[in-house]
C-alpha cells in the first residue's frame, strides 16, 4: 500500500522509500521518514495535495506525488 492511499486518521508503518529520488529521499530521511517508522495521515489539503502526516510526535507536509512512492503497511 502507498502512503498516499491512507485514509484520514489511519496508521501504518513505513516499509520502503526506495522508489523516491535520491535527493528527496535524503531530505525525508533527515525528517525521520525511514522504514520501520510509524506514520498517521492527519489530513489532506482541500484538493488532495499536500498531505499532513504524523511521525511519532512530529508532523510533516508531504506532496502527494512523493507520498505515492512511499510504501507502508497498515497496522
Amino acid at each position: 500500500m502507498k502512503l498516499s492511499t491512507l485514509g484520514r486518521g489511519q496508521s501504518a508503518r513505513i516499509t520502503s522509500v526506495h522508489h523516491v529520488p535520491a535527493s528527496i529521499r535524503h531530505r525525508l530521511t533527515v525528517m525521520g521518514v525511514i522504514p520501520g517508522t510509524g506514520v498517521e495521515l492527519v489530513r489532506r489539503a482541500p484538493l488532495g495535495d499536500p498531505l499532513q502526516i504524523r511521525l511519532d510526535s512530529e508532523q510533516l507536509i508531504v506532496r502527494r506525488d512523493v507520498a505515492k512512492l512511499i510504501d507502508v503497511e497498515v497496522l
